[in-house]
Parts: structure tokens; C-alpha cells; sequence
């Protein structure tokens, strides 16, 4: 399961080497990360929303943009 938050500023992506189930980044971000998870073989992560701490209509926008905006781009990388 990987922990998804859609930003409006760009965080930094650097794995550092570590692994983490942490996904967070602006839309652009996630869905090359996405990509490259795809590209390694990963062709069906289960991404989950946090539901602690953040506002019910933050998680339900990001799930909609994660399902109309960035799954898109990903299936047809």
C-alpha cells in the first residue's frame, strides 16, 4: 500500500536510499513517479489516501484527480 498526497508545491523526491510507502508530491510528480514504478514492473499499486489529519474534501479531490488526471497519463506511458 502506498500513502498518496497530492501538493501544490513540489517536494523533494529523493529517495536518499531508502524505501518508503510514502507518495507526495504535486500532480506532475506523482505520475512520473508513478511511471517509473510501472516501468519497474509495478503495474498495479494500491494507493490510499491518508484519512488522519487531512479534511475529507482534501482526500475525495485528490482521489478524483488521482483516477481523472494521473492514472490516464501512467496507462499510456
Amino acid at each position: 500500500m502506498i500513502w498518496f498526497t497530492i501538493t501544490d508545491t513540489e517536494v523533494d523526491q529523493t529517495d536518499n536510499r531508502k524505501v518508503s510507502n510514502l507518495l507526495v508530491g504535486t500532480e506532475a510528480q506523482i505520475t512520473e513517479r508513478l511511471k517509473h514504478y510501472k516501468q519497474a514492473g509495478l503495474t498495479m499499486p494500491l494507493l490510499w489516501p491518508p484519512f488522519a489529519d487531512v479534511p475529507v474534501s482534501k482526500t475525495l479531490d485528490d482521489l478524483k484527480r488521482l483516477k481523472n488526471d494521473i492514472m490516464p497519463k501512467v496507462e499510456a506511458a
